[in-house]
Parts: structure tokens; C-alpha cells; sequence
């Protein structure tokens, strides 16, 4: 498979991460050829790249900005585009996780992701104290079964 994929995220508790490398596992296991980059490293440019896997969490109600340096990139909706986030509303509500902070930044970029999905997220430890609610627990699991997924929809392409 000669498609090359990107997964770029950006996290701050850790959780995106677990979630960008189960993705990313998956796909190299299935043959294809992924660059993973953690975007507090590097910005990079997408226009190499066939398929661009996005991840980002949430704190304080928004995404991570730097996350958005990727989707203002002007060949971005030339790419097969992937978004996931990971956040606390996840855990008990992945829809509305979704509609609440990945559908709003897709209007106002004008994107055309193919699937759009959230993933339970961590409660940072210095947070975690204050919190009474549910805490998050990472569910790879559900990567796995989203990964699964775009393999299957990136070999339809090819």
C-alpha cells in the first residue's frame, strides 16, 4: 500500500497519545506507511501525506490550538481526513463530545473529514483531587475498533 498517513496529535494528560499510537499500531500491522508526530514537537507539512489521522483533547471546554495548525494547512481538504479527540464528556457521552467541540471547528474550517469520533479522556492528576465525577479511563479498545475502520475504508480506496 503505497498511501502514506499521517497521525498527528496533540495531548496534555496523555490519553491522545495512547489513542494516536494504538491508531497508529494498527495501521503499520495492516501495511501502511504512517508517520506519527506529537504536535508539541512539530508542525508538520501535510502536503506529502495522503491521509491525515488528527487527534487532540479538550481542556477548558476547547481543543488544543496548535491541533488547528494542521487544519488551516490549504491542502488539507485535497487529503482522506480523520478527526478524534479525547475528553471527559467522552467517557459518558461520545456524541455529544463530538457534536460539542469536533463538528464546530469542521464548520468553521470548512472541512470533509470522513469519520469523526471521541474517545474517553484522563482527569489530570493535579485536577483529579477537585473532581467528583466519573473519571475517565483510556479505552483502547475503541481506537482499535476506529482504526479498524479506516484501514477498511483506505483499502476500499486502493
Amino acid at each position: 500500500m503505497n498511501q502514506k498517513i499521517l497521525v498527528a496529535y496533540f495531548t496534555k494528560s496523555g490519553a491522545t497519545e495512547e489513542y494516536a499510537q494504538k491508531i497508529t499500531n494498527i495501521l503499520i500491522e495492516s501495511g501502511f506507511t504512517v508517520d506519527q508526530i506529537n504536535l508539541s514537537h512539530e508542525i508538520p507539512d501535510i502536503s506529502d501525506f495522503d491521509t491525515i489521522i488528527l487527534g487532540t483533547g479538550v481542556r477548558m471546554s476547547m481543543v488544543y490550538r496548535r491541533w488547528k495548525k494542521i487544519i488551516k494547512q490549504k491542502t488539507i481538504n485535497n487529503k482522506q481526513l480523520f478527526m478524534f479527540l479525547s475528553s471527559g464528556m467522552a467517557s459518558e457521552e461520545p456524541e455529544k463530545a463530538v457534536d460539542k467541540y469536533l463538528k464546530p471547528v469542521v464548520e468553521k474550517y470548512n472541512l470533509k473529514p470522513l469519520k469523526l469520533t471521541s474517545f474517553p479522556g484522563k482527569i489530570p492528576e493535579k485536577w483529579a483531587k477537585y473532581d467528583d465525577g466519573p473519571k475517565g479511563e483510556v479505552n483502547l479498545d475503541l481506537a482499535k475498533t476506529w482504526a479498524e475502520e479506516i484501514m477498511n475504508h483506505l483499502k476500499k480506496k486502493h
